[in-house]
């Protein structure tokens, strides 16, 4: 119920936004904006919404039909096939999950990458670039994922009735530890990062930050041009 339930708010929200969405450019944006862009935005909006609606018409049907048919139950048999300790069981029935999930997303990922956003001007990524950030994806899932999920398994095996407020510790010290390491070691995995030289740019980021008292430890520049022509800035830290 709480799925069915779930699906139809966020089908009814997107039919909405679709029956609101106006190729004619706002008055308000006049003189401001080029009605031809804007006009190419609305469709693009368009196409990745009805995309992002028929995932839903998929994937909540599948996921009841999965309840109901018994699939968690035959994935735990599957993990109990190898008879190995409780953390290895439950690492094997999790990677299983994960792996069904992934290979049923993984036709819509391709299909927006190389379909919807090759058609609006905006792909640059290759297929060599695809897969390698694919692999390094489901590398990462496998080493941190899997790490954290058996620290949990762990915590549940020996702590007993507080097994759940330890989980929810740890888990909350590791989300810390991630966002500290995640610029150093996670995102260079997928993009360049180089100082920004000075100059006009630079000197305009760091006046603002100091006007915001927001305090900056480096100003980068990436190569996400090597994936997609839309423009990106952001930050990221403590």
């Amino acid at each position: 119920l709480i799925l069915i339930g779930k699906a139809v708010l966020e089908i009814t929200v997107e039919f909405l936004n679709l029956r609101h969405l106006s190729p004619r450019l706002p008055s308000e944006f006049e003189g401001f904006f080029d009605p031809e862009k804007y006009k190419k935005s609305q469709v693009y909006l368009r196409e990745n919404t009805r995309l992002g609606l028929i995932e839903e018409l998929i994937f909540t049907p599948l996921t009841i039909v999965f309840i109901l048919l018994g699939g968690f139950n035959l994935i735990d048999h599957f993990a109990r096939g190898f008879n190995l300790a409780l953390i290895p069981t439950g690492l094997i029935f999790a990677g299983a999950l994960l792996t069904v999930f992934f290979l049923l997303q993984l036709p819509f990922s391709v299909y927006r990458t190389f379909v919807i956003e090759e058609r609006y001007g905006f792909n640059r990524t290759t297929p060599r670039t695809f897969i390698i950030d694919l692999v390094k994806s489901i590398l990462l899932a496998v080493i941190l994922g899997g790490g954290v999920f058996a620290l949990v398994l762990w915590f549940f095996q020996k702590t007993g009735s507080f097994a759940w407020l330890y989980c929810w510790l740890a888990v909350e010290v590791f989300q810390l530890f991630l966002l500290f390491i995640a610029p150093v070691t996670i995102l260079p995995l997928f993009n360049k990062f180089i100082p920004l030289e000075e100059g006009e740019l630079r000197e305009a980021i760091e006046a603002y930050a100091a006007g915001q008292t927001f305090r900056l430890q480096g100003i980068y520049k990436m190569d996400g041009s090597r994936r997609s022509s839309k423009s990106n800035a952001f930050f990221t830290g403590f």
